[in-house]
C-alpha cells in the first residue's frame, strides 16, 4: 500500500521537473534589424571609474531598484530556468504579481556591456510586443561614467507602433528612470560612508 503513494509523489515531481525544462520554453524571436524597434534610453552617471561603476552595477540587480505602477506589475519572484544568470545563454523566467510572466536570456555579458532578450511576455501590455532587445552599457564621461539601460521593444504587429511609443514615453520611461535614479542614490550613499 505505501508503494502507491510513493509512485504517486516520484511521478508528480518527475512531471513538475519536466514541466521547467527548456526544451519545453517558446524558443525566443529572432532579434530585428534597429528600424523595427521602438526605444527608449536611460542615463545615470556615477562618480567613478568605467571600472568601478560597472562592478557596482553587476553587484546590483536594478530589478532591486524597480518599482511597479499602475501599467507595470510588481515582480514576484525570478527563477533561473538555465545556466547561471549573467552568463551568455542563461535563461530565467520573471513571475509578476498580476499572474503574468515573461522569459529572459542574457545574449552578451562583457567588461562594458550587458544585452539581453525578453520574450513570452504573459501581460496585458506584453499582448502586442513580440520581444524586447534591453542593453546596459558604461561609457566614460565628463563628470564620471555613464550607465545607460536602452530598452528596445519589437512590435509584434505593425499597427501597434504608436501604442507601443506611447507606452514607453509615458509608463515605461519612469519605471526605468526610477530604477536608475534609486541605483545612483545607492552608489553615493555607498561611497559617502567609505
Amino acid at each position: 500500500m505505501r508503494l502507491f503513494p510513493a509512485t504517486i509523489a516520484f511521478l508528480g515531481l518527475t512531471t513538475l521537473a519536466w514541466a521547467t525544462t527548456t526544451s519545453d520554453l517558446p524558443a525566443p524571436p529572432e532579434l530585428a534589424q534597429a528600424s523595427k524597434y521602438q526605444t527608449n534610453e536611460e542615463v545615470v552617471t556615477l562618480n567613478a571609474s568605467p571600472a568601478e561603476a560597472w562592478a557596482f552595477w553587476r553587484q546590483n540587480n536594478i530589478t532591486d531598484f524597480l518599482e511597479p505602477t499602475d501599467r507595470i506589475p510588481a515582480i514576484a519572484d525570478i527563477v533561473v530556468l538555465e545556466g547561471t544568470w549573467g552568463e551568455p545563454g542563461s535563461i530565467r523566467r520573471v513571475d509578476f504579481a498580476d499572474g503574468g510572466s515573461a522569459l529572459e536570456r542574457v545574449l552578451t555579458s562583457d567588461e562594458d556591456e550587458f544585452t539581453y532578450q525578453i520574450w513570452n511576455i504573459e501581460t496585458s501590455a506584453g499582448r502586442f510586443i513580440d520581444h524586447i532587445y534591453g542593453e546596459f552599457r558604461v561609457r566614460p564621461s565628463d563628470n564620471g561614467t555613464d550607465i545607460v539601460w536602452r530598452y528596445n521593444v519589437k512590435p509584434a504587429v505593425f499597427f501597434a507602433r504608436p501604442s507601443i511609443r506611447s507606452f514607453l514615453r509615458e509608463d515605461f520611461r519612469p519605471f526605468m528612470e526610477g530604477g536608475m535614479e534609486a541605483m545612483a542614490a545607492l552608489f553615493e550613499t555607498r561611497t559617502q560612508d567609505q
